[in-house]
């Protein structure tokens, strides 16, 4: 009997799931229509590329990759966190970012370096044994070191060609810091991320710019917004993933949030991206990045991006 009964709420589900699946089709199939009939249906909390109301009418523009250019610098970050034994008698964690630039080009080759450091450091109070087993707390600080180390290359490194710096997954760790629960620790990061910021501001003037790169995003700022039936519950890359043709781009949207700590950052602007592989979140610090300089690091982040895939 419990097995007839598993069964049969397996079967439900997948009658369920396939009836969602035909309605999102259906959605979908009719959704460049729906836009253009609704075409200044107004997307609340959501400005722009010109900082004015974004609109139906933005979603359905679209900007195509420029020709690549055949001299630039990419950087890159990643971090990871390492947790002592359990047994040990004292809690202590390390973080170690690695760092790789590739160039390509006249002057093609490649650099690869780390950071190491240690936690409890006496150095920073805010960071306390207590944080060192909190998930969230290393998540957030591991990110802000990851972007500090990013910036801190990118400064150093000269070169004519332009500089392209990555970090991975949204700009800033806004989940994680939402949940933090030491306030102190909290402040520290979001005073390191509005420093950071500055720089990245200073190293846009020189023809280096920084942006994040969010694979299949779950994300749903545009679509939150969007008359429901239209959205459907749709994520925002399904969306673009129709809207978007290979290697294009969507326009650039900002998003003014209501959250206390998000307002306090500086704030960051996002595109859609589809690079034949996925469809992709790239999200960069607002006034950074014109329409000039999209079309001409477009081409190398989609590039890099399918290389790594395939590499992965």
């Amino acid at each position: 009997m419990e097995i007839d009964k598993t069964v049969k709420y397996i079967s439900g589900l997948a009658r369920q799931l396939k009836n969602e699946n035909s309605f999102k089709t259906t959605v979908i199939s009719k959704l460049k229509n729906n836009l253009e009939s609704s075409i200044n249906f107004r997307l609340e909390n959501i400005t722009n590329e010109q900082n004015a109301q974004a609109a139906y009418a933005d979603l359905l523009k679209e900007y195509d990759a420029a020709e690549a250019l055949l001299n630039n610098s990419v950087f890159s970050t990643d971090g990871s966190t390492l947790e002592a034994d359990r047994d040990l008698p004292i809690e202590f964690a390390a973080i170690n970012v690695g760092y790789v630039n590739i160039n390509y080009g006249d002057d093609s080759g490649a650099e690869f370096d780390s950071a190491l450091s240690f936690y409890p450091d006496p150095k920073i109070q805010e960071i306390d044994s207590r944080v060192l087993s909190d998930v969230n707390s290393m998540s957030a600080l591991r990110h802000v070191m990851e972007i500090e180390y990013l910036v801190e290359k990118m400064e150093a490194f000269k070169t004519d060609a332009i500089k392209l710096g990555f970090i991975d997954g949204n700009f800033y760790p806004n989940f994680a810091l939402s949940h933090i629960n030491n306030n102190s620790l909290k402040q520290l990061l979001i005073k390191r991320l509005k420093a950071v910021a500055e720089r990245i501001l200073s190293l846009a003037k020189y023809n280096a710019y920084i942006i994040s790169y969010n694979s299949s995003p779950k994300s749903v700022h545009i679509t939150s917004k969007m008359d429901t039936k239209i959205s459907s519950d749709f994520r925002d890359s399904e969306i673009f993933n129709e809207l978007l043709e290979d290697n294009q781009r969507s326009a650039v949207f900002n998003e003014i949030s209501d959250d206390t700590d998000e307002k306090s950052l500086t704030p960051v602007s996002f595109v859609y991206l589809n690079n034949s592989y996925e469809i992709a979140k790239v999200e960069f610090i607002k006034d950074t990045i014109n329409k000039d300089t999209m079309n001409k690091i477009h081409n190398i982040g989609a590039n890099v991006l399918i290389c790594q895939k395939g590499i992965d």
